[in-house]
């Protein structure tokens, strides 16, 4: 049985909670966007694993699907963990500081504006569970997903409190996905809470947000050349990342090993930057991904020693 996880180190990182999606200043376009016809960009360079494998091209088709088979369904909220409802699904959370791009990315990741957005940070307060794929008479293959009040700007102690409480007892927590943005990195304030998830033993991976800002600050195609530079930065980022999450690789690490940029507005081609990755991140998270087919080698006659010599 774990143990409560005491408050006063999250309220003293001021890990109040800071809206989910109140920090989204664009809520999710009606109409088909613009999408650049890149199609020759490299999408796997969003992604840094160094200990997982990469995603195949049917795993990412299958992630998408999974999303986007039927729209997702609002659970419930609850200010405090213990009013929180029990259900037998998987479940992942995502948390990060005010205007990250949480509550925005949620949106485009469940393909729907179900998650509130403001440009204000602290109005959402609660902590709110949405439903995707499967049905209710199949809770096994159905993912749970928990848009967590931010913390920083705009956001409150008690909030604090209870985000912790759910990420110390949550039996259906699968593993906590934290937005770091990607123009400035892992803030102090992010290292704190990376310090409670390795205190409470709460798995948990790193997702970039706002890749575009980095890869298209002007929002116009670059050269190859420009566009390897912003690549070698964005991977650079992602490094240190991996030194901050995994300081010791002898140790008892609870990070996933792989860090994964996104955006929630930017087309490349046909797919929204880095979208997909994260879809398929968070159901191997889950157990629900679509699993590779093994292949057995055909069993082969054994001869033995005593036929050999006979031969």
């Amino acid at each position: 049985m774990q143990s409560t996880i005491a408050p006063r180190k999250f309220l003293g990182l001021q890990l109040s909670r800071s809206n989910n999606g109140v920090l989204f200043r664009k809520a999710l376009s009606t109409t088909t966007p613009h999408k650049p016809s890149t199609a020759e960009f490299p999408h796997g360079a969003l992604s840094y694993h160094w200990d997982t494998t990469e995603p195949t091209a049917s795993q990412l088709v299958h992630a998408s699907k999974f999303f986007n088979l039927q729209p997702p369904k609002f659970l419930w909220s609850a200010e405090k963990f213990k009013t929180m409802d029990f259900g037998g699904s998987p479940e992942i959370c995502f948390l990060g500081r005010s205007n990250v791009g949480k509550s925005s990315l949620l949106n485009t990741l469940l393909s729907k504006r179900i998650a509130h957005t403001s440009s204000k940070p602290g109005r959402t307060r609660l902590m709110n569970a949405f439903a995707v794929g499967g049905r209710e008479d199949n809770a096994s293959n159905r993912l749970v997903v928990l848009d967590m009040p931010g913390y920083g700007k705009g956001g409150r102690a008690e909030w604090g409190k209870e985000v912790l409480k759910y990420l110390g007892k949550r039996r259906q927590l699968k593993r906590a996905f934290l937005l770091v943005d990607s123009e400035h990195g892992i803030k102090n304030s992010d290292k704190q809470l990376l310090a409670l998830f390795q205190e409470h033993s709460v798995p948990y991976q790193i997702v970039l947000s706002k890749a575009d800002r980095i890869i298209f600050p002007d929002n116009r195609k670059p050269s190859p050349e420009v566009l390897a530079l912003r690549l070698a930065a964005l991977r650079k980022t992602m490094e240190t990342i991996k030194d901050e999450v995994e300081p010791d690789p002898e140790g008892d690490l609870l990070a996933t090993g792989e860090v994964i940029a996104c955006s929630s507005e930017k087309w490349v081609g046909a797919k929204r930057m880095g979208i997909d990755a994260v879809r398929f991140a968070m159901l191997r998270a889950a157990g629900l991904e679509l699993k590779p087919k093994i292949t057995l080698a055909k069993p082969t006659e054994i001869v033995s020693f005593d036929e050999l010599e006979m031969s």
